[in-house]
């Protein structure tokens, strides 16, 4: 079958957001030249659709260059400490690198992205601590592709609009009121699904999960080094192996049934088929219709089968993540955007009125 290469040159070219360009000069210029790369293309067009990402490509080469590769691990350390001069040469000497060895990330291509990115723990929180103001002083956790159920962890996050020192603290700016002093419900029971979780634990998984991060962000991974110390301590999880369609009710039934089990996904339904994609939000409206549910969607708007995508708002030019929430009894509502980890939050609920925040 011959290979999508056009097909594969357009992931590259739409993966990054302008804010991530003009925030990451490196990886920009890296996905440029990724993007106009013939072995990158095809690379890429090899790759099952489900798991189609440039950001596979990405965590492959820096997975290389954590593991010592003697061309990509000092251009890798100069991209963490600032010290590139010249990004786009940057970019072509690591291309020039995979195109030498493209076994490289060929070898790593049969992984999933596993960012389980912390910081989109900020925006759960906010919608968390408003759902529970309306009667729901506990609840039970079950996040649909939990990857290592680090976001498990939500309420473990301090969320602050600018960078206290600790590395575990979530910065978040919140474009539009959000009461952070709201109490956050107590958590009975906290589930992740996965058809690959990692283990925190182990070291081959620790490397991926740092591989996924991106090397221009030190403080991600100062922060990912801060929660291996850290979770040994934190309150005990349940990861189920497998999909949400096969594993959801068995998720959800593990809870504690007098508290309201909220349902959690964050850039994972973009790797559902799209016939999942359809079968899961039903699922989920009806659950949350007829039972003691809620569900949080952070997902990109583009998803063709995924009845609230809103592709031609002025969110979705941008780049930004939409924020669903369905409250029980009730239907998915649109309740703001939301950057894709959670640096940003622009939330459109009337009970984060500028008048109930400040008094």
């Amino acid at each position: 079958m011959a290979l999508d290469l056009e097909d594969a040159r357009r992931r590259y070219h739409f993966s990054f957001t302008r804010e991530d360009h003009e925030r990451l000069p490196f990886y920009s210029a890296l996905m440029i030249a990724l993007e106009r790369d013939l072995v990158a293309q095809a690379l890429l067009a090899g790759v099952r659709v489900e798991q189609r990402n440039p950001m596979l490509v990405l965590a492959s080469l820096h997975l290389a260059a954590l593991r010592g590769h003697p061309v990509l691990a000092p251009i890798y350390a100069d991209a963490r400490h600032g010290l590139i001069t010249d990004h786009v040469a940057a970019a072509d000497v690591v291309v020039g690198a995979l195109n030498r060895e493209p076994e490289l990330v060929r070898s790593e291509l049969h992984r999933s992205t596993q960012t389980n990115e912390p910081g989109r723990s900020a925006v759960f929180q906010a919608v968390i601590a408003l759902i529970a103001q309306r009667g729901y002083p506990s609840i039970n956790l079950v996040d649909v592709g939990t990857s290592a159920g680090i976001n498990l962890h939500f309420d473990r996050f301090p969320v602050r609009a600018k960078d206290d020192g600790n590395p575990l603290t979530l910065i978040c700016r919140d474009e539009t009121p959000v009461d952070r002093s709201l109490r956050l419900p107590e958590v009975h029971s906290r589930v992740g699904i996965d058809p690959a979780p990692l283990d925190i634990s182990a070291t081959e998984d620790r490397l991926w999960l740092r591989a996924c991060l991106w090397p221009e962000e030190p403080r991600r991974m100062d922060r990912l080094d801060a929660i291996i110390e850290q979770r040994p301590s934190w309150p005990a999880t349940t990861v189920l192996r497998g999909t949400a369609a096969e594993r959801l009710g068995e998720a959800i039934a593990l809870g504690d049934p007098l508290s309201l089990t909220v349902v959690v996904n964050s850039y994972v339904v973009a790797y559902f088929t799209e016939a999942d994609q359809a079968s899961f939000f039903e699922d989920m409206a009806e659950r949350c219709a007829g039972g003691n549910v809620a569900w949080i969607s952070l997902e990109s708007p583009f998803m063709v089968n995924w009845p609230t995508s809103s592709r031609s708002s002025e969110g979705a030019k941008t780049g930004a993540t939409q924020v669903i929430v369905t409250l029980p009894g009730g239907s998915p509502s649109d309740w703001g955007w939301c950057h894709h980890h959670g640096l940003w939050t622009r939330l459109d609920v009337p009970e984060y009125s500028v008048s109930s925040v400040a008094s």
